[in-house]
């Protein structure tokens, strides 16, 4: 699967336009003629003319080179999945990973989906998926394979019969460790089972040194696990955190060397529960690989790459359906994983590469976690030292959850916008703010931005070659309830913060959804999750299959530039020259990073200015930046933009 036949679905539009018009023409010519006899007799037939004006409006030539045009993916029925997570690869196909994608009955069947879509051909395909990656965290290494980490190792149960809790697991054993099964048994002191529900290695037990040459102390190790009653009802509540002996040990191991030590065993809501399962997307093989574990248990983690190469896992639900504290970084050369500054932060963070190498948390997040300032506040990490410097003062600070960040082009800029969001967890507060920051200034603070077209939580944002940002979708109440889905497109203009009106999409989307930039400059968009199917929030929850295409006003503004020839790889602060179509028009250079998001969050999408001079032969010279933080190694889309901000298609660059 390739993306060499771009031109393909650029020919879609036009090809749809002109049938639409004409027959739009003929038939609307016919209504009319009798729509005022019809009218009085026929009610429905004023909204068919309604419905057929308005698409003959939205298919003229003149409304699409101002507001676009939307397209629908013709997706056949067996390839449709949940698309919660997506990315772009560099051959130009879109992974979409669904998992159990939301949906209980797969996942106690262990059916796992991910699909492989190249849009431009339309060539779908079905990746075997190993385990549940529904709600990882997923970015792109410096190779171009793609990590997953985390996913559900258990779905929530918001009315248990069985009660359940945290048992950890303390082995004092010198001299091995101890490796526990799934199902092993644990037995409180009144008789009270509870049963593991995942197997799990406990680390042997070290020593330090007695002092003053005394006998050497024993340091324990420990896990976690979660555990279930093996008895349903009251019967088997422990009100108390107690010492549980494990079945099976005899003698002195059952009393001293491995027990465990329960939390309260309660009947009440059980969270959704991570895994530490890693795997890597294998570009070239279509298939996932596994690599080392994390250390930590990971449900809604945010990945964020450093300058480095590094990647960092934050957050996420762990075993037992508490946040983690614990941060560790994926080394891409060895794939294993370290242990790093512990801090806590609510899942799926926005935390962004700043250009002096610490990730600033613009408070955008989705899902679980305290409500308080100290866990909500924006502001810079550095994973140095672990010292968080909060940046308070943005508006509407109780509305950040299910809102959306994204690093303003171009990134040498240093700006983040903040749009829209919402309260924690089911609240029914949402907000129309935008705010913008310069993180690079001596005393960064927040200044507000245009309004939203209304109060929206998830809102998909992509940055667009011509420094625009297209912002499409949400709603304004938790999960789109009330029927409160919105269709709303707009386009940002960065140069004079503003908004402009663009076509209205196709089809509403809200939490698990997302939208990616695609190499001819179309934006490709997918998910949607509402909490219920209806607007009278009475029936069960669905999920939106469809796949759209935008094509953005660029597209129809006349003839594109186009780049005929480039090195493949370019290193930092180095130079290069590139054949280009129109050299004496071009006005910009971008290098795009591909896309990669979920549950309105990727804190990897930004465009980086490149500078360049004229040649002469039809050619440019330019010349990377030098800063790694600015350029993290990934593959990368280089755009030339003409004088009229029309982009060229991306052309594939590793920057290593």
């Amino acid at each position: 699967m390739n993306n060499s036949s771009a031109p393909a679905l650029l020919d879609k539009p036009k090809r749809r336009r002109k049938l639409t018009v004409r027959r739009v023409l003929g038939f609307f010519v016919a209504l009319l003629t009798v729509a005022g006899v019809l009218a009085a007799n026929v009610p429905t037939v004023g909204a068919t003319v309604g419905n057929w004006y308005h698409q003959y409006q939205i298919t003229r030539p003149s409304y699409e080179a101002k507001n676009g045009l939307w397209v629908k993916l013709d997706i056949p029925a067996k390839f449709r999945i949940n698309g919660v997570h997506s990315t772009l690869l560099n051959d130009g196909d879109v992974l979409i990973m669904a998992g159990s994608g939301n949906n209980q009955a797969f996942f106690n069947a262990g059916t796992f989906k991910t699909l492989l879509l190249n849009p431009v051909t339309m060539q779908e395909k079905l990746i075997p998926t190993p385990w549940d990656l529904f709600c990882a965290g997923h970015i792109e290494l410096p190779d171009g394979n793609i990590l997953i980490a985390g996913g559900t190792a258990r779905y929530e149960n918001l009315d248990p019969v069985y009660p359940a809790g945290s048992m950890t697991v303390v082995n004092n054993d010198t001299t091995q460790p101890w490796t526990l099964p799934k199902g092993t048994i644990f037995t409180a002191p009144d008789g009270a089972q509870f049963a593991s529900a995942f197997a799990l290695t406990i680390p042997r037990a070290t020593t330090r040194p007695g002092a003053n040459g005394g006998q050497p102390t024993v340091v324990p190790n420990q896990q976690n696990v979660w555990v279930d009653a093996v008895t349903k009802g009251k019967s088997s509540l422990e009100a108390a955190t107690e010492r549980y002996s494990v079945q099976g040990l005899i003698g002195p191991q059952a009393d001293n060397l491995l027990y465990g030590l329960g939390t309260p065993m309660t009947l009440q809501t059980q969270n959704f529960q991570g895994t530490k399962d890693a795997y890597v997307f294998n570009v070239k093989t279509e298939r996932y690989v596994k690599v080392n574990s994390m250390n930590y248990a990971r449900w809604y983690p945010t990945l964020a790459e450093m300058g480095n190469g590094m990647d960092m896992a934050i957050s996420g639900l762990n075993g037992q359906g508490q946040i983690t504290m614990n941060s560790e970084s994926f080394d891409p050369t060895t794939q294993t994983w370290t242990q790093g500054p512990v801090r806590g932060f609510p899942t799926y963070p926005a935390t962004f590469l700043t250009e002096n190498g610490e990730l600033f948390f613009t408070g955008s997040s989705a899902g679980y976690g305290p409500s308080t300032a100290a866990w909500r506040t924006p502001g810079f990490w550095d994973i140095k030292t672990n010292v968080f410097r909060p940046v308070p003062g943005i508006a509407d600070p109780g509305d950040l959850e299910t809102s959306a960040s994204v690093l303003l082009p171009p990134a040498q800029n240093q700006t983040i916008m903040v749009l829209g969001g919402g309260g924690v967890g089911q609240s029914s507060s949402s907000t129309s703010r935008t705010a913008l920051i310069d993180m690079a200034a001596p005393d960064p603070s927040w200044v507000r931005g245009p309004n939203l077209a209304e109060p929206t939580r998830y809102p998909i944002t992509v940055l667009l070659p011509n420094d625009d940002v297209l912002v499409t979708g949400g709603s304004r109440y938790y999960r789109g309830m009330h029927g409160s889905d919105n269709r709303d497109t707009r386009i940002y203009d960065v140069a004079t913060n503003s908004f402009s009106w663009a076509a209205n999409s196709l089809t509403g989307r809200d939490y698990h959804s997302g939208g990616i930039l695609l190499p001819n400059g179309t934006v490709l968009t997918l998910g949607g999750n509402p909490l219920y199917g209806n607007a009278q929030d009475t029936q069960p929850q669905t999920f939106n299959q469809e796949i759209d295409v935008y094509f953005p006003p660029y597209m129809f503004a006349g003839t594109r530039p186009s780049i005929e020839s480039a090195p493949k790889v370019m290193q930092l602060q180095h130079s290069y020259l590139i054949k280009v179509s129109q050299p004496s028009s071009i006005q910009d250079l971008r290098l795009m990073r591909p896309d990669n998001p979920t549950h309105v969050t990727d804190v990897n999408q930004r465009s980086i200015a490149v500078p360049f001079t004229q040649a002469g032969n039809g050619e440019l010279e330019i010349t990377l930046p030098a800063n790694a933080n600015l350029v993290p190694p990934s593959y990368y889309m280089l755009f030339a933009i003409n004088s009229k901000g029309i982009p060229s298609d991306g052309y594939w660059v590793q920057v290593p």
